[in-house]
């Protein structure tokens, strides 16, 4: 039987517009952007309201002061800071904390105990020459102890200066680095200035497009080795093969769910970019058509790289558990760049990073996070590179799983061993 693309279209139309109409395909749709939208929204704005909770409650400021520096102390602390790392630089809140003296640590302790004072400090009289002070509080929380530091700590330079310098002179001792501008060597060759807003949104995207990527690739992988198995261990397969080569079961397959991985892509990239565009916008961070088009490039190959193996799984095992136990370790290995985020952002161009961006299994997710590190300047040689490898080992395992597809469809009871899989591979026989 000669190979004919018209039969292997209506098999891909078949598998594409079967998974899309199952109620998990729409569940996996709507479900997946909105959880990760509602676990990353619940920890941006967890971090960002402890912080204003923590300045709004830090109303009273109790001090002891046993050496005598403070005595023409401000009794406010005035702080300005801006508590939405996403909002512009400009956009400050203002708290105002009031600072009570008292005349011993009975009285303050009192004082935090009744709730009558926020925090507490409590200044040893060789402090001058030793810096030894002491901070009360009545939270242990992270944001109500830690946000408060920074203001306590200008308010005591400022009074030990007051009296021994002008005020500018105070306000640049206090505040050293507020007018100081970062520039960093950008990917141009140029120095520019560091916007770590700006970076933080320019690493997200790719960073959301890499984990979109192995997410659809593996639930194509999972959809293909899905399908094989149950329609090997239903014995549907044997009907399909009277009017179709495996040829052309195997290509229809790979079209079909590659399209259905193709639209969870765009559906989700579609949906982030709608919630995000406000703030893409404010940033004036364009979307490079060139990070899009290479996103795209690898989620094709990767598919067909994950598909021809999960294919491979399915045609071999005898029922859809012992396929899931084989593709497992693949499914991992597609993901080894998120576990490793760390080191990749640390080193984008170190021997880990560059590897991880080499090998088939993490070559999409991986060269993706290392395009998205703000200080990171891929060569195109290695992009290239890359790509390449991943096309030529795609195209490899397609003909061995190709060879595998068409002996083990019909072949039920013991799973064969490796040297058996490796001789079907190579010979198809």
């Amino acid at each position: 039987m000669n190979f004919s693309w018209k039969r292997a279209l209506v098999v891909a139309r078949r598998e594409f517009l079967t998974t899309v109409k199952r109620k998990a395909f729409l569940f996996t749709l709507i479900a997946v952007p909105l959880y990760f939208g509602g676990v990353m929204t619940l920890a941006s704005h967890g971090s960002m309201s402890g912080r204003r909770d923590s300045m709004r409650s830090f109303t009273r400021l109790g001090v002891v002061d046993s050496s005598g520096l403070l005595a023409g102390a401000a009794h406010e602390i005035i702080t300005r800071m801006a508590t939405d790392p996403t909002n512009a630089p400009e956009k400050l809140e203002t708290y105002r904390t009031e600072v009570v003296f008292y005349p011993d640590q009975a009285g303050l302790e009192r004082a935090l105990r009744s709730g009558r004072t926020a925090q507490g400090l409590t200044v040893s009289a060789d402090y001058l020459a030793t810096g030894v002070a002491r901070r009360y509080a009545r939270s242990t929380g992270t944001f109500s102890t830690t946000s408060s530091v920074r203001p306590i700590e200008r308010w005591l330079a400022r009074s030990l200066l007051a009296g021994h310098a002008d005020s500018l002179r105070i306000e640049r001792a206090t505040r050293p680095a507020s007018g100081m501008d970062l520039y960093t060597l950008g990917k141009d060759d140029r120095f520019e200035i560091k916007d770590e807003r700006r970076e933080l949104l320019e690493f997200m995207v790719p960073f959301m497009v890499s984990i979109l990527l192995g997410v659809c690739i593996m639930t194509g992988g999972q959809y293909l080795l899905q399908g094989v198995s149950e329609e090997k261990e239903s014995r549907i397969l044997e009907s399909l093969l009277c009017a179709l080569s495996p040829e052309e079961l195997l290509a229809g397959k790979l079209v079909g769910l590659g399209g259905v991985g193709f639209a969870l892509v765009a559906a989700w990239i579609g949906a982030g970019a709608a919630l995000s565009a406000p703030m893409l916008a404010t940033a004036q961070l364009p979307l490079s058509p060139g990070l899009l088009a290479l996103a795209v490039t690898y989620f094709i190959l990767g598919y067909l790289f994950f598909a021809s193996i999960m294919t491979g799984i399915g045609a071999v095992t005898n029922n859809m558990r012992e396929a899931q136990q084989f593709s497992m370790m693949f499914s991992f290995a597609n993901l080894m760049p998120i576990i490793v985020l760390t080191q990749i952002l640390s080193k984008p161009d170190g021997a880990l990073a560059v590897t991880l961006s080499m090998l088939p299994f993490t070559a999409a997710t991986g060269m993706m996070l290392r395009l998205g590190t703000p200080s990171s300047a891929v060569p195109p040689w290695q992009i290239a590179l890359s790509l390449a490898l991943l096309a030529l080992s795609g195209w490899l395992v397609l003909r061995g799983a190709a060879r595998i597809f068409r002996i083990g469809l019909l072949m039920t009871g013991k799973t064969p061993n490796l040297p058996e899989i490796w001789r079907w591979a190579r010979a198809g026989k």
